[in-house]
C-alpha cells in the first residue's frame, strides 16, 4: 500500500507535495495555452479596432491619400521598423464583401514572418478595395515562453515554501498525538498512567484520549481485581494445604504404618510442598507485576551469589556435581530488592543443579564488561533444544520430551530482571548444557 510505513505527517506532507506538483504540471501546461488564447483574442480586437480607424481615415482623407486608383498595381504598404506590424492596401478583383482573421505567413525583405492579419474587402465610389492589417505573432511566444519560464520559478517556489509550511503546521497539530503516544510508552503499570488532559484543538485527538482514558482505567480495574483475587486464591489454597499437611505429619507421627502406607504419606506430602511452592510462586509473581517490592536496598551481588551457594550445597554434594567458582574480586552493587535479587540467582542455579546429571560440572563466574557486571552460571547438563530457547521464560512451558518442564522458576526470574533492568540471555545446545548470563545495569 501506498505510503504504509511512512509516520502521518510525512504521508500527509507527501500527499500535499503530490497535490501541489500536480497543479504545477498543470499551470506549466495550461496557463501559456490560456494566456496565447487570450493574447490573440487581444490582438484580434486591436485588429478590428485598427480596421475601423482605417475606415475613418479613409472616409476623411479619402483613398486617394493611400492608393492610386489610376495604377492600381501600386497598391499602399507600411510597416514599422521591426516589422511587428504593417498595413496593405491593393485594389481587389474580389467584388465579395468580406472581413475576416487569420494566422498566415508573410515574405517581408526576404524573411517569412508569422502575422495574425485581418483581411477585409470594401467598396469605395464604385472600387472594390482589400485591405490587410497585420501584427507579428512573435511577441506572443515569446511572451508564452518567459511565461513558461518564470511560472515554472515561481511555482517551484510556492511548493516549497508550502511544504515547509505543511510540515510545519502538520507538526503543530500532531503535537498533541505524539504527546499522547509519549504517555502511553512510558506506562510500567496501569496505577501509574497520567490522566492529565492532553491541550488539543482537534476534536479526533480529544476524543482519542478521553477512549483511552476510559480503557486504561478499565484495565487498572481488571488489573486490581486480578490482583486481589490471586492473593485471596493464595491464601485460600495455602491454608487448607497447611492443614492437610499438619494433619497427615500428626497421623504419621501418633500411628502405626506399614512402610508402603508411609511412603504414600511422603509422597501427599511432597506433592503438598510443590504446590505450596507454586502457590508462592504465584503469588510473588502477582506481587512483582503489582509493583508491591520496593527497590530501595543497596545489593553486593556477589554476596548473594555466595549466600546462594551455601543455601544449596547440601543439593550439589548430593549429586557429587562439582562446582567451579570464577568470581572477580570487584564488588558490585545494586540498587534494587535483595530478596528478589536473591530469589533470581537461587532459581538459575536451582535449575542448573536439577537439569545436570551427577558427577556433572557446574561454573558460577562474573566479570566487568563496558561497565556492566556480567555473572554467568553455566552447566554441563542436558541442554535445551535450539528451537526451545525462545519459550524457555515462558510459564509452565513443557517441552516434547517431557523431562524439560521450567514451571514458573524461569518466569519467575524473568520477571525479577525486567523490574530491576537486568537482561538475561541463555544459550544453551542440547545433550552439552546451558549457559544463563544476567547483565546487570551500568554504574553510574
Amino acid at each position: 500500500m501506498l505510503f504504509s510505513n511512512l509516520k502521518l505527517k510525512t504521508q500527509l506532507a507527501l500527499i500535499n507535495a503530490f497535490s501541489k506538483i500536480l497543479i504545477i504540471i498543470i499551470a506549466v501546461f495550461v496557463l501559456p495555452l490560456t494566456v496565447r488564447e487570450i493574447s490573440i483574442q487581444e490582438m484580434d480586437n486591436q485588429l478590428t479596432n485598427n480596421l475601423d480607424k482605417l475606415y475613418k481615415l479613409i472616409e476623411e482623407n479619402g483613398i486617394e491619400q493611400f492608393i492610386d486608383v489610376q495604377n492600381d498595381a501600386m497598391g499602399y504598404g507600411s510597416y514599422n521598423i521591426l516589422k511587428e506590424e504593417y498595413v496593405s492596401i491593393e485594389v481587389s478583383p474580389d467584388t465579395v464583401l468580406t472581413e475576416y482573421i487569420e494566422s498566415t505567413q508573410r515574405l517581408v525583405d526576404g524573411e517569412v514572418l508569422d502575422y495574425r492579419i485581418i483581411s477585409a474587402t470594401f467598396e469605395y465610389e464604385d472600387y472594390f478595395y482589400l485591405i490587410e492589417i497585420g501584427k507579428s505573432t512573435s511577441s506572443i511566444t515569446l511572451f508564452e515562453r518567459n511565461l513558461k519560464k518564470y511560472t515554472f520559478i515561481f511555482l517551484i517556489f510556492l511548493l516549497s515554501l508550502s511544504v515547509v509550511f505543511d510540515l510545519s503546521v502538520t507538526q503543530i497539530l500532531l503535537r498533541p498525538f505524539y504527546q499522547i503516544i509519549r504517555k502511553l510508552k512510558l506506562i510500567n503499570h496501569p496505577s501509574n498512567f497520567n490522566y492529565s488532559i492532553t491541550k488539543s484543538s482537534t476534536s479526533d485527538f480529544r476524543y482519542l484520549e478521553e477512549s483511552i482514558h476510559h480503557l486504561m482505567r478499565r484495565i487498572e480495574d481488571v488489573f486490581n481485581e486480578e490482583r486481589e483475587y490471586i492473593g485471596n486464591i493464595s491464601h485460600e489454597i495455602l491454608t487448607p494445604i497447611s492443614i492437610i499437611k499438619s494433619k497427615l505429619e500428626n497421623f504419621s507421627d501418633n500411628t502405626n504404618l506399614s512402610h508402603e502406607d508411609a511412603i504414600k504419606i511422603y509422597e501427599t506430602k511432597v506433592t503438598l510442598g510443590r504446590l505450596t511452592k507454586l502457590v508462592r510462586s504465584l503469588l510473588l509473581l502477582s506481587r512483582i507485576e503489582n509493583k508491591e517490592y520496593l527497590l530501595d536496598e543497596t545489593i553486593n551481588i556477589k554476596q548473594v551469589a555466595l549466600n546462594v551457594i551455601d543455601e544449596i550445597k547440601e543439593r550439589i554434594e548430593v549429586k557429587d556435581i562439582s562446582l567451579t567458582k570464577n568470581l572477580s574480586e570487584e564488588e558490585y552493587t545494586l540498587f534494587g530488592n535483595k530478596e528478589l535479587i536473591h530469589i533470581l540467582i537461587y532459581n538459575i542455579l536451582n535449575n542448573a543443579i536439577k537439569y545436570t546429571p551427577e558427577n556433572g560440572k557446574i561454573e558460577l563466574s562474573s566479570n566487568s564488561i563496558n561497565s556492566s557486571y556480567v555473572l554467568e552460571i553455566k552447566d554441563n547438563g542436558i541442554g535445551i533444544a535450539e528451537k526451545d530457547l525462545p519459550h524457555v521464560f515462558e510459564r509452565f512451558k513443557k517441552f516434547e520430551s517431557g523431562t524439560h518442564n521450567f514451571g514458573l522458576g524461569l518466569a519467575l526470574s524473568k520477571k525479577i530482571c525486567d523490574y530491576h533492568q537486568i537482561e538475561i540471555q541463555v544459550e544453551s545446545k542440547l545433550d552439552y548444557g546451558s549457559t544463563f548470563t544476567l547483565i546487570f545495569p551500568k554504574k553510574k
